[in-house]
């Protein structure tokens, strides 16, 4: 009877601490600070109904990334991977609706923008957005999975290419779509499955 009793409760602490556990984008505490940033830009701009205060939130949203630099031991899901190992474009949620997008194929980045023809920078081609450690790693990987990575924010898109994650000049509808799901250029150093704690 003891013994039922013991494996009773056990079962039922197993259960109870699966639910309270924490999710895996919050036991990383810069990256926890990322997204609890986010949020505090994007939840009252939202709801004050201003355009002028979801533009300058969505301003300050993309600043902040480019305030993290090098990330490490980030956790996410892969949510989308397309193209072959040298078109290779990948996004990875790291936080409710919050992405990072990585890419290596420039020109269908940028395929029609008139934003590159009038460029006064640089014309050395960019660096690629995930490393080969990172594309051989993702052969292995599935959509759906967990995975912690490596990298830096925006670090592809400082190469004098137009940045994707800027917003400037855009309207009203897309600084709340972004503000609603945020997705940022990221370049990816590595990326692994991630280890269930």
């Amino acid at each position: 009877m003891a013994g039922r009793r013991v494996f009773l409760l056990g079962g039922a602490g197993l259960v109870l601490g699966g639910c309270f556990d924490r999710p895996c984008h919050e036991r990383n505490p810069a990256q926890k600070a990322f997204l609890d940033g986010l949020a505090a830009l994007a939840k009252p701009a939202l709801a004050s109904n201003n355009p002028l205060a979801v533009e300058e939130a969505a301003r300050q949203s993309v600043a902040l990334a480019d305030k993290v630099g090098a990330f490490s031991d980030w956790c996410g899901t892969i949510r989308k991977i397309e193209g072959n190992a040298q078109t290779v474009a990948v996004t990875i949620e790291v936080g409710p609706q919050v992405s990072l997008y990585a890419f290596n194929d420039w020109t269908l980045a940028f395929a029609g923008s008139i934003t590159d023809l009038f460029s006064t920078r640089t014309r050395e081609p960019p660096p690629p957005g995930l490393s080969e450690a990172a594309i051989g790693a993702l052969k292995t990987l599935r959509l759906g999975e967990r995975v912690t990575l490596s990298g830096r924010m925006g670090e592809i898109a400082g190469s004098g290419v137009f940045d994707l994650s800027r917003l400037l000049g855009k309207g009203d509808a897309e600084h709340r779509q972004f503000l609603q799901t945020p997705r940022f250029v990221a370049r990816i150093e590595a990326l692994a499955a991630s280890k269930k704690t």
